[in-house]
């Protein structure tokens, strides 16, 4: 085998790709205790939002797990017969048998996390949106809610806790019309402080809810970022290789592959759907950060100058809890696969394919023989990636 620049850079790959999948590996053992923990945080937030009158649906995540699920299963299942076609044609040696197969594994074992990185994900967005309904409800008037993105008023659409958001909503009038008629002006005194009392009470609850809630997705960054973002490079870098693998193959000899379509195929859609996966988690990732702003909105939008002093006082309490949330070292509301990152991930990767092409253009150009040799470029990776085995 001969080393040149070519074989170093799939080597390298194949390094890159391995040890990711073993970092992942120890890293969610160390974590393991950190994720019954998150669990129980997670039950925790549930039965404080029941607390409250909100009735869980638990419908809507099933079925986006199952979606996801889905497409994941299908990618390997699609992926597992064509490998399992070239091993009945038996056309591949041993030992590059057992290179794809590794490429394949761990491509689909590394996408685990972040099949439970976005379950984790998507639960948090829908409660933070539960929490906006509530506030929505609770702190602005007949439903009204002054749309963040505009400066114009807009009515809130009834959603499936209409029920309970239509009890909160009538639950201050309902308290007055109980209260029994009082004939001094101390008596009637008394009975709006009462329930305004009541009213701080509730929004306090709220607020704690929040903050259990902001509580499980820091636990949630703590948990996945690394993983996460290991998984990011390795798929991307692992992408970018086949992708500049498949430009060679077809820059030699176009009919390699026609030859080897079974190989490519495994290798390119293995490569693709991983990175895909990364584009379409980042959807969720991006909602959830935006139910999480929608909270400070809301907040804002409520006029402080015209509620009572301590219903006032607790507003501002929930804004500096905000804001705490919002700050750089406890910045439990922003999270990694968001689109400011896939799109930095994304630019990345075209600019280094474009240079590795660039590159291998000049070394065709002055010196034929440094690259090209008798086998195609998987063939390369695989041969080169066999003194790692």
């Amino acid at each position: 085998m001969v080393y040149n620049i070519e074989s170093v850079t799939y080597l390298f790959q194949y390094t890159t790709h391995v040890l990711g999948y073993i970092s992942i590996i120890f890293i969610g053992l160390y974590k393991s205790k950190d994720v019954s923990a998150l669990i129980k945080q997670i039950d925790k937030v549930d039965e404080h939002l029941k607390k409250l009158g909100i009735e869980i649906e638990y419908r809507s995540l099933h079925r986006h797990i199952t979606i996801v699920g889905s497409f994941w299963l299908l990618n390997a299942v699609v992926t597992s017969v064509i490998f399992i076609k070239i091993l009945i044609q038996n056309f591949l040696e041993s030992l590059a048998e057992f290179i794809t197969f590794d490429y394949f594994y761990i491509t689909n074992a590394q996408s685990v996390v972040l099949y439970e990185y976005n379950t984790a994900i998507y639960w948090l967005g829908s409660r933070f949106k539960m929490i906006n309904e509530l506030l929505e409800t609770f702190l602005l008037e007949k439903y009204k809610v002054k749309a963040e993105e505009s400066n114009t008023e807009t009515i809130s659409e009834p959603s499936h806790n209409f029920r309970n958001r239509f009890e909160l909503n009538n639950w201050r009038s309902e308290r007055s019309l109980n209260v029994p008629e009082v004939s001094t002006t101390s008596g009637i005194s008394n009975v709006k402080q009462k329930i305004v009392q009541e009213k701080v009470h509730m929004l306090r609850q709220i607020r704690f809810v929040h903050l259990e809630v902001c509580k499980v997705s820091r636990m949630v960054n703590d948990i996945f970022n690394a993983q996460i973002l290991i998984y990011t490079i390795t798929t991307l870098l692992y992408f970018t290789i086949c992708v500049y693998s498949f430009y060679m193959m077809f820059h030699r000899n176009p009919n390699d592959i026609i030859d080897r379509l079974d190989m490519t195929l495994v290798y390119m859609l293995d490569s693709i759907v991983g990175t895909l996966k990364i584009a379409l988690m980042s959807y969720d990732c991006e909602y959830t950060i935006g139910q999480a702003n929608k909270t400070i909105g809301i907040i804002h939008a409520y006029p402080v100058h015209e509620g009572n002093a301590e219903l006032t006082d607790e507003i501002h309490h929930f804004c500096w809890q905000i804001s705490y949330t919002q700050l750089e070292k406890t910045k439990s509301v922003h999270y990694i696969l968001n689109y400011g990152f896939v799109r930095y991930c994304f630019n990345f990767v075209i600019s280094y394919l474009v240079i590795m092409i660039q590159w291998s253009q000049n070394l065709l150009k002055n010196d034929p023989m440094i690259i090209a040799n008798e086998t195609t470029t998987f063939q390369t990776l695989q041969e080169n990636t066999s003194i790692v085995v």
